[in-house]
C-alpha cells in the first residue's frame, strides 16, 4: 500500500511540473467545480501558463490577423477624450510597508494623464475585518490607499467593484469599499448595497462625450451573497460551459438604461476567462461579441492574471467596437512567472463630431497598448514595488543605465518578459505600443 501511494504522489507531482500544450476545458470557478480536478489543473497552470489556444479553434490566427478600422471620412468639428485602463489592481499586506510610494513612480505619470483613467480594484476595503490571506483578503484604508494614488501623479477616476474578491469581506466590505472610493472622489461600479442601486452606474461627460461605465463578474470565488444580498455585485456566468448556465440579460438591461441617459458610448468591464492562459475560451470570444452586438462599445476584460489578445470588432450595426479580452494584473505578489507579471496600460482615444452625413458621431479613434511589469524586491517591511513601462525600463538597462531598484535576477526577468511579449502578445496590424 505505501508504495502505491509513493507512485501516486510521484504521478501528482508529474502532473503538476508537465506543461499542457493545449487548454483544457473549465469555468475557472471555486463555486462550480470538481474537486480535486480543476484545482491540480490550476496548480499544473501557475507553474507553466498554456500558451495555445484550444484546437481547432483558429483563435491564433484570428487574433494575429486583427486589423484596426480604417474609416473613409474624418469627423468635422471634434472634441476627443482619452481613457487609459488597467486590468487587475491588487493589493497584499505588505504593500502599506517599505518603499510603497514607489509602486506608480515609474508608470504614474502616464496611467494617471488621460481624461479618465479606470482600473478594476481586486480587493475589499474593510477596516473592521482584515484578511490577507492566498486568495481571499479584504485591506485597511492605508492599504488601499498606495494602488489608488500617487501624491504626485493623481489617482483613479473610476474603479470597477465587480470582481472576484469584492465578497470576500461579504456585505460589510461591499459597503465600505463604495464608501472608502466615495471619500477619494473616485467613481465606482458593479457592486450595490440596494436592488435598486443595481440600476445605477456613473454616465461621466468629458469635452461633450458622454460615456457610461457598467461592470459584472463571473464568480466570488465560492463565497455566496448574503441571502438578502443577493445584489451585493452584479453576477453573469461569462465562464458557464453550458450555454443554459449563462444569462446576460442584466447587461442588455444596462445598455438600454445606458443609452436612454443620453451615453454617446458603453464601456463594460467584464471579470471573466481563464487564469494563466494566453487566449480566451471561443465560449467568452462569442458571448463578447453577442453583448458588442447589444450595444456595447469597449469591454475591458480582466480576471485571467495573465495577458489575452486584444480585438477590434465590427459590430452586426456597423460600429467599430474594442474588446480588451484581459489586460492582465499590474501588481502581484505571488505569480513566479514572468508572464504572470506582464501587464498593459491601455490608451484609449475617443472623438466625437459630425460624419459625411452630418449627423454626431463617436468613435473609437485610437488604441495605443503600453506594455508593464511588476517588480517586487524584498519582502516584508523591506519590500519595494514597482510597475514598470517594459520596453523603456529594457531598453534603458541596454544602453547601460543603471538602475539601483534593479539586480541581476530582476534584469534578467525583465529580459525574459519581454521575450515573451514579443513573441506572443504583439498585433502589429491592431494597435500601436509603447
Amino acid at each position: 500500500m505505501s508504495i502505491f501511494f509513493i507512485v501516486l504522489f510521484f504521478l501528482l507531482v508529474l502532473y503538476i511540473i508537465s506543461p499542457w500544450k493545449y487548454p483544457c476545458i473549465t469555468e475557472s470557478d471555486l463555486s462550480h467545480t470538481r474537486f480535486p480536478w480543476m484545482q491540480l489543473y490550476y496548480a499544473n497552470k501557475y507553474l507553466r501558463p498554456v500558451k495555445r489556444a484550444a484546437k481547432k479553434s483558429g483563435l491564433e490566427e484570428y487574433f494575429g490577423n486583427n486589423t484596426a478600422p480604417v474609416y473613409k471620412n474624418d469627423l468635422k468639428e471634434t472634441s476627443e477624450v482619452t481613457i487609459n485602463a488597467v486590468g487587475d489592481v491588487m493589493v497584499r499586506g505588505e504593500f502599506s510597508c517599505g518603499k510603497s510610494e514607489t509602486i506608480w513612480e515609474d508608470t504614474g505619470a502616464q496611467l494617471f494623464s488621460s481624461d479618465l483613467t479606470f482600473g478594476n480594484m481586486e480587493f475589499s476595503v474593510n477596516e473592521n475585518w482584515l484578511i490577507d490571506k492566498t486568495i481571499r483578503y479584504s485591506m485597511t484604508h492605508k492599504q488601499a490607499d498606495v494602488m489608488v494614488e500617487h501624491p504626485l501623479h493623481g489617482k483613479f477616476d473610476i474603479m470597477t467593484l465587480a470582481n472576484n474578491h469584492i465578497n470576500d469581506s461579504l456585505s460589510e466590505g461591499i459597503a465600505a469599499s463604495r464608501e472608502y472610493l466615495e471619500k477619494k472622489g473616485i467613481l465606482h461600479f458593479g457592486a450595490n448595497v440596494s436592488k435598486k442601486d443595481q440600476d445605477v452606474f456613473p454616465v461621466v461627460e468629458r469635452n461633450g462625450i458622454k460615456i457610461a461605465f457598467i461592470g459584472y463578474t463571473f464568480t466570488t470565488n465560492g463565497i455566496p451573497l448574503e441571502k438578502d444580498f443577493k445584489f451585493g455585485t452584479n453576477h453573469i456566468r461569462f465562464n458557464a460551459i453550458d450555454a443554459k448556465d449563462y444569462d446576460p440579460s442584466l447587461i442588455y438591461r444596462h445598455i438600454k438604461i445606458a443609452r436612454d441617459k443620453g451615453a454617446d458610448l458603453i464601456v463594460a468591464s467584464l471579470h471573466w476567462g481563464v487564469e494563466f492562459e494566453y487566449y480566451p475560451p471561443v465560449r467568452i470570444v462569442e458571448r463578447g461579441h453577442e453583448i458588442l452586438d447589444a450595444g456595447v462599445d469597449i469591454i475591458i476584460g480582466h480576471h485571467p492574471h495573465i495577458l489575452n489578445p486584444s480585438e477590434w470588432y465590427t459590430a452586426k450595426d456597423g460600429r467599430n467596437t474594442l474588446c480588451l479580452y484581459s489586460l492582465g494584473s499590474v501588481t502581484t505578489t505571488a505569480m513566479p512567472w514572468v508572464a504572470m507579471n506582464t501587464a498593459q496600460i491601455a490608451g484609449i482615444s475617443l472623438s466625437k463630431g459630425l460624419n459625411e452625413e452630418g449627423k454626431s458621431e463617436v468613435r473609437i479613434k485610437d488604441v495605443s497598448l503600453t506594455p508593464t511589469f511588476f517588480m517586487r524586491k524584498g519582502r516584508g517591511k523591506s519590500s519595494q514595488h514597482r510597475i514598470l513601462p517594459l520596453f523603456q525600463t529594457v531598453k534603458r538597462l541596454d544602453k547601460g543605465e543603471k538602475l539601483n531598484y534593479i539586480n541581476i535576477l530582476q534584469r534578467i526577468r525583465l529580459k525574459l518578459a519581454l521575450r515573451e511579449y514579443r513573441k506572443f502578445f504583439i498585433q502589429k496590424e491592431a494597435f500601436t505600443y509603447k
